[in-house]
């Protein structure tokens, strides 16, 4: 009888993440948007990538995405261990951006760090959700490197990921701004940014500005109705630039709130943005009440619309040339 013969094992040795990515914003960034599918496969999610070095006011995120092109997904990266300040830029980033997963990627998660993330997704309930994901580089032998994705931390309830997407409040979300959608492209708006659960948008028509037009009603509890005007032109380098524009703006704010004859709301600061807020309302209310609420949402937007767009026009005209 022969001894069956003992297989040939290879050790996996953890490289060191400086080696692979030297500068975390410059390598380790770019790198991981070009690869979320691989964080995607170990969250379960299906991310899809919005975009790199987004700007929230005068500071940058590392990565805003999207999960089923749906909600909003804030990524921060960090090749050191876990520290106050990058769970500061975490919170403020996922405010800024009204984040609904929360994603903190980093070396090692320290203890305290790890009952935070915990801490948050037992208060926020279904309203956000937080991970913490530590990422290492191992190989085997003489193997390439790989990257390992490793899940620390998570919202208590797994299963709410799938169940959020084929919920009856999902469903009534996406009909009630399909309709808005539709109405919009039927009145020759063709340029409606794709279709999320929670917030809907057009772009202006000034060429060059990536200025839009967004529209909101509340998933949860009843919250005042939103149409605004979001000033974005670019990058972080461009902030000054959006600062500018919303100053512009701000010093016609008499002759502008006359014309729409409303009040409005003006947020010079994080994202630069100009409200004009309604009455309020939950996609949970009755059928009638929402179809009061989605014709004010088409008349105010395209007034909005109408109002800003010629002096978006006027204060690029006067801006220094790129």
């Amino acid at each position: 009888m022969s001894v069956m013969e003992v297989p040939k094992l290879g050790r996996i040795e953890q490289e060191d993440l400086r080696k692979i990515w030297a500068n975390e914003a410059h390598d380790f960034t770019p790198w991981l948007a070009n690869h979320l599918g691989l964080l995607g496969k170990e969250l379960g999610m299906d991310l899809v990538l919005d975009r790199p070095e987004a700007r929230v006011g005068r500071f940058s995120l590392d990565i805003l995405a999207k999960e089923g092109a749906e909600r909003t997904v804030v990524i921060e990266n960090q090749l050191e261990a876990t520290n106050h300040g990058h769970l500061g830029q975490l919170l403020t980033y996922a405010a800024g951006n009204d984040a609904r997963i929360v994603i903190w990627i980093t070396r090692e998660f320290g203890d305290e760090h790890r009952a935070t993330i915990d801490w948050l997704n037992a208060r926020t309930r279904d309203e956000v959700d937080f991970y913490g994901v530590e990422v290492r580089v191992v190989k085997i032998g003489d193997s390439l490197p790989a990257p390992d994705f490793r899940l620390v931390a998570r919202p208590n309830t797994w299963s709410r990921q799938t169940s959020r997407a084929t919920s009856p409040e999902s469903e009534n979300l996406r009909q009630f701004h399909q309709q808005i959608v539709d109405r919009l492209r039927k009145n020759s708006h063709t340029n409606v940014m794709r279709a999320y659960i929670e917030w809907n948008s057009i772009l202006s028509d000034v060429q060059g500005q990536d200025c839009r037009y967004f529209w909101g009603i509340s998933r949860g509890k009843p919250r005042p109705v939103e149409v605004y005007l979001e000033i974005r032109t670019g990058n972080q380098e461009d902030y000054e630039n959006d600062k500018r524009i919303f100053t512009s703006l701000e010093l016609d704010k008499n002759d502008i709130e006359e014309k729409l004859g409303e009040k409005l709301d003006w947020k010079g600061d994080w994202k630069i943005q100009i409200k004009l807020r309604g009455q309020q309302a939950s996609i949970n209310d009755p059928p009638e009440r929402l179809n009061k609420i989605s014709n004010w949402i088409f008349e105010h937007l395209l007034k909005l619309k109408r109002v800003f767009d010629p002096r978006l026009k006027q204060i690029k005209r006067q801006l220094p040339p790129e």
